[in-house]
C-alpha cells in the first residue's frame, strides 16, 4: 500500500502597509485548524513562495499593501483558476490594490474605510455552508468592521454587517474562494465560533 502526500496549507501574512498585532496569533490559530484538517503549514512572511508547488491551500491572513511581484500574481491565478483553493482573512482585502483580478475576481472587493473596533450584530444570511453553518442567526461579536468598495459580483454571500456582504464564497474557473471580514483582533482567534467559521471556509475551498 502506497503511502497518501499529506496536503500542505501555504498561510501568508507579509505586509506592506499596516501590520496587525494578531497575525502571529491567527498563525497559531490556522496551524491548529489545520492539523485537525491533516493539513501540514507552511506559514510566511515571504509571497515568493508562492512560485513553488508544494501546497494546495493559500491563505492571505492580515496581509497588506501591495506584496506580490509579476510571477507570484500570475502564480496564484493559475494556482487558483486550476483548482486551488484560496482564503482571506480580514486585511487580505487591504491588498493588491494595484491587480485587478486579486480585487474583482479573487477576493471580491478591496477594503474602503472602518469604525473603531466595535460591538455588532453580524445577519447570517447562508445557514448551509461550512463556515456558517454552526452559527445563529444573528452573530454577535466585537471587531473591526468592514466598509467595502463594491458588492461582490459572482460570490455567494454568507454573512452580512451594517447591511452589507462580509463574508462570501466564489468559484473561480476550476477554484474556490473564500473571504471573512472578520479576525482583525487578537481575541477573535480564541473564540471557538470564529475558528468554526475559518475551519468551515478551509474545508469548503479545499473540497
Amino acid at each position: 500500500m502506497g503511502c497518501s502526500v499529506p496536503k500542505t496549507m501555504l498561510v501568508v501574512s507579509e505586509t506592506a502597509g499596516y501590520r496587525h498585532d494578531s497575525i502571529e496569533t491567527g498563525v497559531e490559530a490556522i496551524t491548529a485548524i489545520a492539523t485537525d484538517l491533516d493539513f501540514e503549514v507552511i506559514a510566511t512572511e515571504d509571497s515568493s513562495l508562492l512560485c513553488g508547488d508544494n501546497y494546495d491551500v493559500v491563505v492571505f491572513l492580515n496581509t497588506t499593501g501591495n506584496i506580490l511581484n509579476d510571477k507570484e500574481q500570475l502564480k496564484l491565478k493559475s494556482f487558483v483558476e486550476s483548482g486551488g483553493g484560496f482564503v482571506g482573512i480580514h486585511s487580505a482585502a487591504d491588498t493588491e490594490y494595484d491587480w485587478p483580478w486579486y480585487g474583482e475576481t479573487l477576493l471580491g472587493a478591496w477594503f474602503v474605510s472602518h469604525p473603531p473596533v466595535s460591538q455588532a450584530t453580524i445577519q447570517v444570511v447562508n445557514t448551509t455552508h461550512p463556515s456558517t453553518a454552526h452559527l445563529p442567526p444573528e452573530w454577535i461579536c466585537t471587531d473591526e468592521w468592514y466598509v467595502y468598495n463594491w458588492e461582490p459580483e459572482n460570490a455567494t454571500v454568507l454573512m452580512t454587517v451594517h447591511g452589507h456582504p462580509f463574508a462570501w464564497c466564489s468559484l473561480i474557473g476550476k477554484g474556490r474562494s473564500f473571504y471573512t471580514g472578520r479576525g482583525h483582533t487578537k481575541e477573535s482567534y480564541t473564540e471557538d465560533a470564529f475558528i468554526a467559521h475559518i475551519k468551515g471556509g478551509l474545508e469548503w475551498v479545499s473540497k
